[in-house]
């Protein structure tokens, strides 16, 4: 099966090469004005370019050539703002490696405004740059709490990063260069696997895991892998994998070097590189694979202490149990601040294995301090997952000092994976209800928060709890471990391979090492160990996705309703000459359901944060009361649904995508890949909507455990508490049956031999 072709030839050489027209792999941006001005763009999602609230702040990691830091270099951001920002009392800081280059009041509310600044001399380092966006944003007209939900800044994702003058994209000559490919007008970052249209899957294997490693040696948050048949002229980034005589047979010779090795060819078109990686056999062809990483590929990068930092966060930090942080580490600045609400946070991804559960606690210890007049509500709040989980009332009237005051919060409010954590200080004062101009303006402190103070993460329980798509998302587990685990296709063309290698490329990213998956088309060979399924509710499939508790043929009749709405919304939109989805009304609309409501607005919904902080007992936590997972049937919006299971087998873990048909399946994926999307997907099933990025999850109540670590005594007592935390009625009533047990006892005992008066 395996040494036969993987693709039939009548129905693919047609489909790949459709690929390479130019409707198809047009670029984004005219590649002379590229070439003009090279721009290295900031981040990967125009979510993460979004800064609400009162004070907001991110940074990035910037890679920069030697070239490049011989040149002329500029700072341009461009953005836009809501019209309830004040732009006398506002303002945009952007920084780089720590050092400020640019301050300007925050005023484009009506049109876009930018920031444009040259570099001094020596600033940029080769390698590894921080480039930070801070803002301070006050309301025009309300000073109230809820009203700083209402301020944000969107910095335009197409057209913000660094540029060079007079430059051309760099040319791609070496593995280390791989961080300076800048992504494109969307944040993507775009590589063109080419395969021969008689490709074997073997030989198809060996090309996605060449995708994958360009991405992690590159740190492409956002990788979307397309497979064509030739090196065309759209831009991107061109991976070339196989044996020497296979490559010239297939007309791809030219870019192969002599021998073993990784070959890169500069760009005769600004924004193309061509990445071959060939051998005189499969052996040689593997061993140049792996020349890719090397061990401490990563220990170079960081050319200055911001890098450094920005390079942890990127993606979340990696944190473990028995550990303590400190807060810069984290990304997280000092700050002096005199507005209502403040809001800064950061990102940790806890270890797959990590077991969550009410059996300790994580402990934020803050430095700083807060002023007098404060209003009696003021407070500090901890959210871990946009859920409040931990607070510290502040309520001396003359004000106070931190000073190493703790706020703990349940691990159970963490997850395996990656997450949120946010720390919100309420500062409101009884000015405010007056909301007079120079209230909004003063620059009086109400509260100070330094950077070194730290966060403690205690030991922590370790063994694996699946089904649990966040995990997999993560980490890449349980597909990242050395057990040969199958890639399943339903269908195979142009546009399922090329959401299999993007769906692949953006995990390995995240566990930082490759996934070693052999594609399939043979049902036969999931019969053992791990698998990942992508496909369409076709008959065949169907037996297939019904093992995750999907309701397939619900969800066909959800899609094909979707799909004539969304003719008809075309059709009404083209007749009114307005694009759907499109322009200021689709940004209004994407601004307003992403934009988070309040607690306090809604008195139901503070009464349950209130409830789950105290108490967080429901009925889905009793045992007795629990039930089995229900049948999923995810809204009709969604595009792209993702799930896990246990293996039929019972060893493994499958793990499914499925969408409408091949077309939706890599629009999904691609949408997909995007991190604020990604980092959302949790649970065993995990329904996206790949227009608005809006993800429904249902959680397992049936888990399954796989073991990890030594089962050692001090992690078996860890693990046994978290069970019996997770189970509270099993705990009440083996408490209960242990002091029966130790009252009979007592009471045999007593009698026997006790003294009586």
């Amino acid at each position: 099966m395996r040494a036969q072709s993987f693709f039939l030839a009548s129905s693919l050489a047609a489909a790949l090469g459709a690929s390479a027209q130019a409707d198809d792999l047009a670029p984004d941006e005219s590649p002379r004005r590229e070439a003009l001005n090279a721009i290295h763009r900031l981040g990967s999602d125009a979510h993460q370019l979004r800064f609400d609230g009162e004070n907001a702040s991110r940074a990035w990691p910037i890679y920069a050539t030697l070239d490049q830091t011989a040149s002329r270099a500029r700072v341009h951001i461009a953005y836009s703002n809501a019209i309830s920002v004040m732009p006398e009392a506002s303002t945009i800081v952007v920084s780089v490696n720590d050092i400020p280059v640019a301050q300007s009041p925050i005023a484009a509310s009506s049109d876009e405004a930018a920031i444009d600044v040259e570099l001094p001399k020596g600033l940029l380092k080769p390698g590894y740059n921080a480039l930070r966006i801070a803002v301070a944003q006050r309301h025009r007209v309300d000073c109230s709490l809820d009203a700083t939900y209402e301020l944000w800044t969107q910095v335009d994702i197409a057209a913000s990063g660094l540029t060079f003058p007079g430059q051309a994209d760099p040319p791609i000559t070496s593995p280390e260069d791989l961080p300076a490919v800048s992504p494109d007008a969307s944040g993507a970052v775009q590589i063109h696997a080419v395969a021969p249209h008689d490709a074997t899957a073997a030989e198809l294997d060996r090309l996605f895991l060449g995708a994958e490693m360009l991405a992690i040696r590159g740190g492409f948050a956002r990788p979307e892998v397309d497979v064509v048949d030739a090196v065309a002229d759209a831009p991107g980034l061109y991976v070339i994998v196989g044996e020497s005589d296979r490559l010239a047979k297939s007309g791809f010779g030219a870019f192969a070097g002599a021998g073993e090795g990784v070959s890169f060819v500069g760009p005769q078109y600004p924004g193309r590189s061509v990445v071959a990686i060939s051998g005189v056999d499969v052996g040689g062809t593997e061993r140049a694979l792996q020349s890719l990483l090397p061990q401490g590929w990563d220990s170079a990068r960081r050319a200055t202490v911001a890098a450094e930092r920005a390079l942890a966060n990127a993606g979340g930090f990696r944190a473990a149990g028995d550990s303590r942080i400190a807060l810069r580490d984290l990304g997280v600045d000092a700050q002096d601040f005199s507005g209502r609400m403040t809001r800064t946070g950061f990102d940790i991804v806890m270890p797959p294995d990590f077991y969550p559960a009410d059996y300790d606690k994580m402990t934020l210890m803050l430095e700083g301090s807060y002023g007098a007049g404060l209003s009696v509500n003021s407070q500090i709040l901890v959210r871990v997952n946009e859920k409040e989980a931990g607070s510290l009332p502040l309520r001396n009237p003359r004000g106070g000092a931190l000073g190493g005051t703790p706020i703990s919060v349940s691990l159970s409010a963490l997850r395996p994976g990656f997450n949120r954590v946010l720390i919100e200080a309420q500062t409101p004062i009884d000015a405010d209800k007056a909301c007079a101009v120079d209230t909004a303006m003063s620059s009086k402190v109400r509260f100070s928060l330094l950077d070194h103070g730290e966060l403690l993460i205690p030991r922590i329980a370790r063994i694996a709890r699946l089904p649990d798509l966040a995990v997999t998302m993560a980490s890449g587990f349980p597909y990242e471990r050395a057990e040969a685990s199958h890639l399943y296709l339903a269908t195979q063309n142009r546009r399922t391979l090329s959401a299999a290698a993007t769906l692949l490329a953006r995990t390995a990213v995240a566990a930082r090492r490759p996934m070693h998956l052999l594609l399939t088309t043979n049902v036969a060979d999931l019969a053992t160990g791990s698998a990942i399924l992508l496909g369409t509710p076709t008959t065949g499939f169907r037996p297939l996705a019904e093992r995750f508790g999907l309701d397939v043929q619900a969800m066909k009749e959800s899609w094909a309703h979707s799909s004539e709405d969304a003719t008809r919304e075309d059709a009404a939109a083209k007749a009114s000459g307005k694009s759907a989805g499109g322009g200021e009304e689709f940004f209004d609309q994407w601004a307003d359901a992403s934009r988070p409501v309040h607690p306090e607005l809604d008195l139901a919904a503070r009464a349950r944060a209130t409830y789950d902080r105290y108490f967080n007992l429901h009925a889905s936590d009793l045992a007795g009361l629990r039930k089995g997972d229900e049948i999923f049937s995810p809204p009709a919006n969604s595009g792209l649904v993702l799930a896990q299971a246990r293996a039929p087998g019972g060893e493994g873990t499958w793990s499914m995508v499925l969408a409408p048909d091949d077309e939706a399946l890599l629009r999904g994926v691609k949408a997909l890949v995007a991190p604020t999307a990604w980092n959302r997907v949790d649970g065993r099933v995990s329904a996206l909507n790949p227009h608005s990025g809006a993800v429904v999850t249902a959680a397992s109540n049936a888990p399954y455990f796989i073991v990890t670590a030594s089962l050692s005594p001090a992690n078996l007592r860890l693990i046994a508490a978290g069970w019996l935390s997770s189970d509270p009625d099993i705990y009440a009533g083996v408490a209960l049956i242990g002091a029966m047990v130790l009252g009979a006892v007592t009471y045999a005992t007593v009698r026997r031999h006790g003294v009586r008066q």
